[in-house]
């Protein structure tokens, strides 16, 4: 790595030498920023010794200086509107205001900080990484002249799902708050490297990471700093990166309902020293592919009821694209929505020729049903708006229905996302166990004889939530015989006071329970010796259960005490290796001062003068 400094590209002497001018990685994406900045931490640069501990979400590490992230988190909290919706820890709220004047009583804090925590003081090159510093490049510019800075930018649709891995209820609540925090940030990012070009590299993640080499060139070619030689295929951690391939009808959909966001990344396309233009296009998929008009032969009708969860819609759309076979439909059944949002995004829907049904909202039944009726496939799928297919599901599914008669249902794992993140094994059907509680997702495929014989989802349930438990008793009942598959067929994603935890509440699933049971009287009557065997063993297990839950929290306990003394300890431990320091330093302040002294007395002994003085002694001692 050189150590010298680069020339300045308005021409004459070095900006400043490498180890007083940082490197400054920020960006909207915590991945693409963390990426990066491992590379150049590999390569040397300093960037910093607090950094954010490694996580489940970045096993390989975040790169994020403590002290930079606190103080930047600091500064935006206080510059946004009070109380007001978002998200102000990112300095981003409904209103997008931004109170730039507050960074001002920052500068006395930032100024320390630097002088802190600057590589510069240990002679090295260094640097920090926050994206959050995206909104405060002006305020940190004018405190480190002279300092260099990567600027990345991700698709926005990624950028979209990664926020929703998060689990943060802000996100899950409030999915549009994704591409708006995006443009925001974006915009911020841009117009930065318009005015400071010559200090800036403005560069695509995605673009990066399909030609990481370019990365070194470009450091070399606009600051003159020569790195290692980077990896061609860089290691990162499984699922860190979640690509969209260019052809992915995921990125035609979000750019048509987020046409902002698309305008902003062909301009930041257009800025940029390595870009994303030709991985990304706006055309539009051919909704006609999966469309119910003509008289095609359908074997697969795939159906999405929607009230209100428009942007989560996008996406189980885009799903389904990829996963449908050949001789399939689409239908959207448009549940009442008066979302403004859903509103938008069932418009592109319709002009892109995707079939939406439109209804009074009746509840989750009726629109299933809705959408069933008009539906032409032997085999159906329902689809939660806010669910994603697998590819490879649907056809699979289809194959085992067409080759075994008997078999009336196809299931399999989900894969759960958002509030958590794990894979669910759904096991294979056992009649005593789907009569005490549905394990089975509504996301399977059945025959639709198996919706007819069973009547159709029920719509006079006391709540809705559990059509699709009825529905899988009725197929039991009537003797149809349920396949599972051994792969994930679906992601489900887990939001905050979702239908699922509402029924775990008594006066709701109570009253279901009832209402399964009296609909479904003759079956139960017949397996009830069986069922209550099953739950005395149940409440034996549910003691043993009990006493290990209790054991755990005693545990957990304790090691929450210990960790609480080792924090104690690590803090005691910090503070006299303080003293220490402190205390050594005085000595070797005492110690030069000692020396100095030394060499004065040396100095003045082999003076002339001194020999006088001593022979002038010795005659007063005479």
């Amino acid at each position: 790595m050189s150590a010298g400094g680069p020339p300045d590209p308005r021409g004459g002497a070095p900006i400043v030498p490498w180890g007083e001018a940082p490197i400054v990685i920020t960006g909207m994406h915590r991945s693409g920023t963390s990426l990066v900045a491992s590379w150049l931490a590999t390569a040397g640069v300093d960037l910093g010794e607090r950094l954010l501990a490694p996580d489940a979400g970045n096993p390989t590490g975040y790169f994020e200086a403590l002290p930079f992230l606190d103080l930047d988190r600091r500064m935006l909290r206080e510059a946004v509107p009070e109380g007001e919706p978002g998200h102000p820890d990112w300095g981003w709220t409904e209103s997008e205001r931004l109170d730039r004047g507050r960074f001002a009583a920052h500068e006395g804090a930032a100024r320390t900080l630097i002088a802190a925590e600057g590589g510069g003081a240990r002679g090295s090159l260094w640097g920090w990484k926050d994206p959050r510093t995206t909104l405060l490049l002006d305020f940190w510019d004018g405190l480190l002249p002279g300092a260099r800075y990567l600027l990345l930018y991700r698709f926005p649709w990624e950028v979209a799902d990664s926020m929703q891995r998060l689990g943060a209820d802000v996100f899950l609540d409030h999915p549009d708050y994704a591409y708006r925090i995006w443009t925001f940030y974006n915009r911020h990012l841009l117009d930065f490297c318009r005015r400071h070009r010559e200090h800036c590299l403005l560069l695509s993640v995605n673009a990066l990471l399909a030609a990481p080499e370019r990365l070194g060139e470009l450091l070399a070619a606009r600051f003159g700093l020569r790195l290692p030689e980077l990896p061609r295929n860089p290691c990162l951690a499984e699922g860190l990166f979640a690509r969209v391939e260019s052809a992915d009808p995921l990125i035609a959909l979000a750019t048509a309902t987020h046409p902002d966001a698309a305008r902003l990344l062909s301009e930041l396309d257009a800025a940029a020293d390595l870009f994303a233009a030709g991985l990304w296009s706006e055309a539009l998929p051919d909704g006609r592919r999966l469309g119910t008009a003509g008289d095609r032969p359908v074997d697969l009708s795939i159906v999405i009821p929607c009230h209100d969860d428009g942007e989560f819609l996008i996406e189980a759309v885009a799903s389904a694209e990829r996963s449908a076979p050949e001789r399939a439909e689409l239908l959207i059944v448009n549940d009442g929505s008066q979302e403004a949002r859903t509103q938008e995004v069932l418009a592109v829907l319709r002009q892109a020729g995707y079939t939406v049904i439109d209804q009074e909202n009746g509840g989750l039944a009726a629109a299933r049903n809705t959408g069933v009726r008009a539906a032409r496939g032997r085999y159906l799928l329902p689809l939660d708006a806010d669910n994603r297919l697998r590819p490879g599901f649907p056809a699979a599914a289809l194959a085992v229905l067409d080759a075994a008669p008997e078999v009336g249902v196809v299931y399999g794992d989900r894969q759960e996302f958002g509030c958590r993140n794990r894979r669910v094994e759904v096991p294979e059907l056992d009649l005593d166990g789907l009569l005490r509680a549905n394990y089975i997702d509504a996301c399977a495929v059945f025959r639709r004889e198996v919706w007819e014989q069973c009547g159709g989802y029920d719509g006079t349930m006391p709540a809705m939530g559990w059509e699709d438990w009825d529905l899988w008793i009725g197929a039991a009942e009537r003797g149809w015989r349920f396949h599972r598959l051994k792969d994930v067929t679906f992601d489900y994603r887990v939001r905050p006071g979702s239908m699922a935890s509402r029924l775990l509440r008594a006066e709701v699933g109570v009253p279901l329970r009832l209402h399964m049971i009296d609909k479904h009287h003759d079956l139960y009557r017949r397996r009830l010796p069986e069922l209550l065997t099953a739950q005395h063993e149940a409440g034996q297990a549910r003691a043993e259960l009990a006493a290990v839950a209790a054991e755990r929290d005693r545990l957990a306990a304790e090691r929450d005490a210990l960790s609480r003394r080792l924090e104690t300890a690590e803090k005691d431990l910090a503070a006299a290796r303080e003293d220490r320091g402190r205390l050594e330093g005085e000595r070797d302040r005492l110690y030069a001062e000692l020396e100095a002294w030394r060499r004065r007395v040396a100095r003045m002994e082999g003076t002339r003068v001194w020999r006088i003085r001593e022979w002038i002694l010795r005659l007063r001692r005479r």
